[in-house]
């Protein structure tokens, strides 16, 4: 989903947590919802491709835009 579509959901409280994780197709991170119902529900772009980030604070910084205050980074270390 885009950023403005997910701030709707986040407004709606209808995602409850932000997680930053790395790439299994790219080197870098991405940033998931978890929704109210279950499952996680991506950042994309408007044509639906997931999007993924240099780093992690350049991630965390579109986690804040939606609206959470914190975000959880989640690796595979």
């Amino acid at each position: 989903m885009t950023l403005s579509e997910l701030q709707r959901l986040y407004a709606n409280h209808d995602i409850v947590e932000a997680v930053i994780e790395p790439s299994i197709q790219a080197n870098g991170w991405i940033v998931e919802f978890r929704h109210r119902r279950g499952g996680f529900v991506p950042l994309t772009d408007g044509a639906g491709s997931e999007k993924c980030y240099r780093d992690i604070d350049t991630a965390t910084e579109r986690a804040f835009e939606v609206g959470f205050h914190q975000v959880r980074i989640a690796d595979t270390f």
